[in-house]
């Protein structure tokens, strides 16, 4: 059964989108069992759950066998996919003109390219060398817009055939597929998917190397120098803040009436079924 914590983590974001954005349609894929259960009607969020006989793997990275098979999941014709760590903080109107010049469009990752890709085991980094220059562009996939076409599906059937390569993290499966298809991916501004640390030196206009050096921080830390008045668009509060409860104090900040929702939710449902 899914982890209880990364559906908060979801609920948070789906439910501080839906303020955002009272008429987007939104969607929220589980396979925790509480899906089923919480009112989510109220909130004209749409659950999906993921029964087992859909999960094609029993390991810790089982949600990438999802994440790299998302187009079967999508029922819309244009698609926003948010990783459950993903915090929404601005509205989102503008996000969709990026579908007009590719069908498909990302942030790229912090760390750009293949060679400074060190999150990744050292036998799948090695194994795409061999096929990839070390200055190739890396993605950043939690956060995903695309448009339902045949050439989307085709990079996406790609995209899961190389992660079952090695069945980890999903990004360097994602830069094989998209190089094999020499599919064009629109480059989205780093507003739509940014750490929190990264966020508050563009907000302070510091690099991100002094402002840890000098303030010693924290990802918690950068996101409380941030507010909604800035650019920031989507925070991506990646590197354990969900496990660690700390993506919950973080969106405490700014939809506190949210997350007292969600966990009073949770824990009821919880509580009595």
């Amino acid at each position: 059964m899914g982890n209880i914590i990364y559906l908060e983590a979801a609920l948070i974001s789906a439910m501080s989108l839906r303020q955002l954005e009272p008429k987007i349609p939104i969607t929220l894929i589980s396979d925790h069992l509480l899906l089923k259960l919480l009112p989510l009607g109220d909130y004209e969020i749409t659950p999906s759950f993921i029964e087992a006989s859909e999960i094609n793997d029993d390991s810790s990275f089982f949600s990438r066998d999802i994440k790299t098979r998302l187009s079967t999941f999508s029922l819309y014709k244009e698609t926003l996919f948010l990783d459950a760590d993903i915090l929404p903080l601005k509205p989102i109107s503008e996000l969709w003109d990026y579908l007009s010049q590719e069908d498909m469009a990302m942030v790229v990752d912090r760390l750009p390219t293949l060679s400074l890709c060190e999150h990744i085991s050292p036998e799948e980094k090695s194994y795409t060398l061999q096929y990839l220059p070390e200055g190739t562009t890396q993605f950043n996939s939690g956060v995903i817009l695309w448009r339902d076409s045949i050439q989307t599906q085709f990079l996406f059937e790609l995209w899961h055939q190389e992660w079952l390569k090695f069945k980890k993290q999903d990004q360097l499966a994602l830069v094989r597929a998209i190089n094999r298809t020499q599919f064009s991916v629109t480059r989205l501004p780093q507003i739509y998917n940014i750490s929190p640390i990264d966020a508050a030196s563009r907000v302070n206009n510091k690099s991100v190397e002094m402002l840890s050096h000098i303030h010693q921080m924290c990802q918690i830390k950068a996101a409380s120098m941030l507010d909604q008045k800035n650019d920031i668009c989507f925070l991506h509060c990646w590197g354990g803040l969900v496990t660690s409860g700390k993506f919950r104090q973080i969106a405490y900040k700014f939809y506190p009436n949210i997350v007292q929702q969600v966990v009073g939710a949770i824990t009821f449902y919880l509580d009595n079924y």
